[in-house]
């Protein structure tokens, strides 16, 4: 049986490696910018909404 502190540095590895992992695309432009999902948000529900914003807009 695992004790709370096992579970919780299991939890913090993960974060570390998750961390690292979203960095590194951050890194490479894979990722989509805050404008461009506020753009497609705003056009849901209207006559013309855009497409699924992709990675590097």
């Amino acid at each position: 049986m695992k004790t709370d502190h096992t579970d919780r540095d299991d939890w913090e590895a993960w974060k570390d490696e998750a961390t690292r992992r979203a960095l590194a695309e951050a890194d490479a432009g894979l990722f989509i910018s805050g404008e461009a999902v506020k753009a497609w948000a705003a056009s849901l529900g209207t006559d013309h909404p855009l497409p699924l914003p992709q990675p590097g807009q």
